[in-house]
């Protein structure tokens, strides 16, 4: 899979509070955009919520993309699999361990 690196504006604040939910969720704002733009690709429309009020109210981080995961399964976009999710995140991960280092 070829990638390509893209620059956007964004409001800076809008960013800002993307960037608090995506480290809640545990994942990097490039994460958090590469899983909406995947899902947008394979829904055609403005796909899901990941929200932080789930997490709170005692679901764990698996256990939320387990509910994502299983929302694509009764919408027919099956397509992203646990995975490609634990890929993304492991891929953040590693790439925060080496800038900490």
């Amino acid at each position: 899979m070829a990638t390509i690196n893209y620059t956007l504006r964004v409001d800076s604040s809008d960013k800002q509070n993307a960037e608090h939910v995506f480290k809640n969720l545990g994942m990097s704002f490039a994460t958090g955009i590469n899983i909406y733009l995947k899902t947008v690709g394979r829904q055609q429309k403005i796909p899901f919520s990941l929200s932080l009020d789930e997490r709170r109210a005692g679901k764990s981080l698996k256990e939320a993309f387990m509910a994502a995961q299983d929302e694509s399964v009764i919408n027919g976009i099956d397509k992203m699999t646990m995975d490609e999710i634990n890929a993304e995140i492991s891929a953040y991960r590693n790439e925060k361990r080496g800038k900490s280092s």
